[in-house]
């Protein structure tokens, strides 16, 4: 039955995918400052500040919701270290191995094997929990991954070649995909999405941390970010887009099942060009128009059930 709880998740879905596609720019505009562009190894501890940063919001968060009892009783649950394993796959190893294949085999070719990540993410969501959609909707999920990848294949130029890279961007796009699946097998566990989240982020920062001192990574770099208020307040910024957008995120997951929340999440692509455009001046062509309807089509015809199109028909009228 079409309910306005669903449509409130596909908002959710939405919504997350407008503000992760905003996210993506900014973290752009950040990079390409001359003060960070130095430090190679500086998109990890901005990936790392970024995600303790949207802890902290959502701290602060889920105290004004007067949740911290929750978040207690929650830690005492030993199915809540199913966020914390989420949070590891999709955040220190998934974005981590996303640099590494920028690093080896370019941006365009990691962007394309990245964007199969809704893919394989609804793979292992029906091998584990069966979790099937209707035909028209696993056309429009195909229709969506693929005018993705053609669409990361578009704005972006692959340069080198490497079977390191290549496995590095399949680990990414492995570990982006189960993150959504196991994040939903916790909410489906009487974890509510707001606290999954917080343990995502926290779990993720520790992860980072490790992360940073087995590789002999250097924080002291994270100084300059501070030492600007152009950069420091651009990244406070950014983080709280990022907090919006996973929060939209897994409240999606938690309502909708990961593949439909996946179909809406990655229009992100569509929304960084749009963003693009009017924040850094790049230009849209045809192609890149059509390709965006394409992902948005698509998105919404996994979305939706196509039994209550009529009902949603007669509750607008």
């Amino acid at each position: 039955m079409f309910t306005n709880r669903k449509v409130t998740a596909n908002a959710y879905g939405l919504f997350s995918g407008v503000f992760w596609g905003l996210t993506g720019v900014l973290l752009a505009i950040l990079l390409k400052n001359n003060i960070l562009s130095s430090y190679f190894l500086i998109p990890i501890i901005i990936a790392f500040l970024n995600d303790l940063i949207s802890c902290t919001y959502m701290f602060i968060y889920l105290l004004y919701q007067d949740k911290y009892r929750t978040i207690i009783a929650i830690t005492k649950n030993k199915k809540y270290w199913i966020i914390v394993l989420a949070a590891m796959l999709g955040g220190p190893i998934g974005m981590s191995c996303y640099i590494l294949a920028i690093q080896h085999i370019g941006v365009g070719y990691t962007a394309i094997i990245a964007a199969t990540y809704p893919a394989i993410g609804s793979l292992i969501s029906f091998c584990l929990f069966k979790d099937r959609i209707h035909l028209i909707g696993t056309l429009g999920l195909i229709l969506a991954v693929v005018c993705t990848i053609i669409l990361g294949y578009s704005t972006t130029t692959p340069t080198i070649s490497s079977r390191t890279g290549f496995l590095f961007a399949f680990i990414c796009a492995l570990g982006w995909g189960s993150e959504v699946v196991i994040s939903s097998y916790g909410m489906n566990n009487n974890i509510p999405a707001d606290i999954a989240y917080f343990i995502r982020q926290l779990s993720s920062s520790v992860g980072y941390i490790i992360l940073i001192i087995a590789f002999i990574f250097s924080l002291p770099n994270a100084i300059d970010i501070f030492s600007s208020f152009t950069l420091s307040s651009l990244l406070l910024i950014t983080s709280l887009t990022t907090t919006v957008s996973y929060l939209f995120y897994y409240r999606a997951i938690s309502i909708l099942q990961p593949i439909r929340a996946m179909a809406l999440n990655i229009t992100y692509t569509v929304w960084a060009i749009f963003f693009a455009y009017f924040l850094l001046d790049e230009s849209i062509s045809i192609k890149l128009f059509i390709l965006c309807i394409g992902v948005s089509l698509g998105s919404f015809l996994t979305a939706i059930n196509p039994h209550n199109i009529k009902k949603l028909i007669l509750d607008l009228k």
